[in-house]
């Protein structure tokens, strides 16, 4: 895999070395910096490529630099008036949960009221707030919100909540609405979000684990999952169905380019507006929540659909990098998200391990579409998992045992259930047919609920592993996935260049 065919996989790597130099103590951030120095120069002695080999070294120093910014503290954080008794304003992030007698409320807090001091102070963070009061119950993303309560440290759950900033909270009994923050712009489409969940919910049969589910594979909206459900993907080595990602991005793409194909006349226009599905796409991504892995598949399915405008090539393995660049420099923190490294690691394994796969079939698989798509189903669910592998060893400590057999049911019925409830969510506004329409959609969510706790009910169906430290699994998984694609290149098997996102 050699850097200059794929330029923003190497500047990808090197902004990722340059934020873990940031994140380590100065000294051992120096000696890193310093290996990468090294390691390129002895490159460039070998192959003399200046702009090419110093790529690696002048990205890690700006990760480093971006990564040291980061590290920043917030001025006058909130945490600073932890132990005082204030009435705390800012706008929530997200829809109030119901927790044991109250209502959890995510709060990007902008300034306090200090009753002791009688003054009011201007202060960036957010908190998690727990609230009696039931009107919290019906607040909508985005709404600017006021309650009096004590600042404390976190009791539940402190090591997730501080990975995603959150330090502080408390409880409150009763809740002042103010309004909509109209600033908060991602507030906006999560109200848009709300809005279509709630009319799914009217219109569905029942109320349950099946509505749930689809509102989780179409709209990327989990609130509704209980514990058995999620489960239950979990132990079938299913669960990647519930992460908006490459399939789900696919398949709206595969959706808008059939509309687009008897919507617009034949001809220049009709190439053009092709250009509708980027912004399409992006808007697609925020809608189900913005994840790591969504946006990873929004931006490379951005890519490819430019190159195909503009009659370039498509390389998925420098888009995988260009995504991967660009989120990393809007958000460093994604380098330690879960679902940040299993996404890029499961496309990784894809692009590497795929094309050998897919050769193994004989020529009967090959000229038959049915045993094709089989075919192809099992080798990418076989190149993905063998990408996710030490990752998911090291978070989850746990090996879905029947994770073929899970893929071979779970996805064709999954791919099923997203053009259903396509089709679906475009009735809904016209009487009777949005309910009648319903049926189908929660007929193949059944069906799907049922095919993965049967798999998860399995003798055996997960394999508890011994503790894996997670920098292990990162080392391994790169050394997997380089090693394979370099020998593999060296094979004549290059990479899968396909319309993978």
């Amino acid at each position: 895999m050699l850097p200059w065919q794929y330029p923003f996989l190497w500047a990808a790597s090197g902004l990722s070395v340059g934020l873990m130099c940031a994140s380590v103590s100065p000294i051992w951030g120096a000696l890193l910096l310093a290996t990468t120095l090294l390691l390129s120069s002895i490159l460039y002695l070998q192959i003399g490529r200046a702009r090419i080999v110093w790529i690696l070294p002048t990205f890690a120093f700006v990760g480093y630099m971006r990564g040291m910014i980061d590290r920043r503290p917030p001025p006058n954080p909130i945490e600073k008036w932890k132990g005082y008794l204030v009435l705390l304003r800012g706008y929530t992030t997200e829809s109030p949960l119901p927790a044991k007698k109250t209502y959890r409320v995510l709060l990007n807090a902008d300034s306090l009221y200090i009753y002791l001091a009688q003054q009011w102070i201007s202060v960036t963070g957010r908190c998690i707030v727990y609230v009696r009061d039931s009107i919290a119950a019906d607040l909508p993303i985005g709404s600017r919100i006021g309650v009096s309560m004590w600042l404390d440290s976190l009791k539940y759950g402190q090591k997730y909540w501080q990975s995603q900033g959150i330090a502080v909270g408390g409880f409150a009994q009763t809740i002042e609405h103010r309004g909509i923050e109209p600033t908060y712009w991602m507030g906006h489409i999560m109200r848009l979000r709300s809005r279509i969940v709630q009319a799914m919910e009217a219109s569905f049969p029942e109320k349950g684990a099946a509505l749930a589910l689809t509102q989780a594979l179409l709209l990327g909206y989990k609130h509704g999952l209980d514990k058995e459900t999620r489960e239950a993907f979990r132990l079938s080595g299913a669960v990647h169905i519930l992460a908006v990602s490459g399939m789900h991005v696919g398949m709206v793409l595969s959706l808008w380019l059939f509309v687009l194909r008897y919507l617009v006349p034949p001809g220049r226009w009709a190439y053009r507006s092709r250009g509708i599905l980027l912004p399409l796409l992006f808007f697609y991504g925020f809608l189900t929540g913005a994840s790591p892995s969504a946006m990873r598949a929004v931006i490379m399915g951005s890519i490819a659909t430019l190159a195909y405008l503009l009659y370039k090539p498509y390389k998925a393995v420098n888009a995988l990098g260009f995504a991967a660049f660009l989120q990393l420099s809007w958000e460093p923190q994604l380098l330690y998200h879960p679902g940040f490294q299993l996404s890029y690691a499961a496309v990784g394994g894809i692009l590497v391990f795929y094309p050998p796969l897919a050769q193994l079939s004989g020529e009967k698989a090959r000229k038959s579409p049915l045993l094709r798509y089989f075919r192809d189903l099992l080798a990418v669910s076989l190149a993905a998992q063998g990408g996710t592998c030490f990752l998911s060893w090291a978070h989850f400590e746990r090996f879905p045992v029947y994770f073929l057999l899970s893929n071979l049911l779970a996805i064709p019925l999954a791919t099923a259930l997203a053009f259903l409830a396509v089709g679906w969510l475009l009735l809904l506004p016209l009487p009777g047919l949005g309910s009648w329409a319903a049926w189908p959609v929660y007929g193949v969510s059944s069906l799907l609920l049922e095919a993965v706790r049967l798999v998860a009910q399995l003798p055996g169906a997960s394999l508890e592993l011994p503790p894996l430290p997670l920098w292990i699994g990162v080392l391994a998984t790169i050394a997997l996935l380089g090693g394979g694609g370099f020998f593999l290149r060296k094979e004549g098997k290059r990479p899968e260049e396909g319309w993978i996102i």
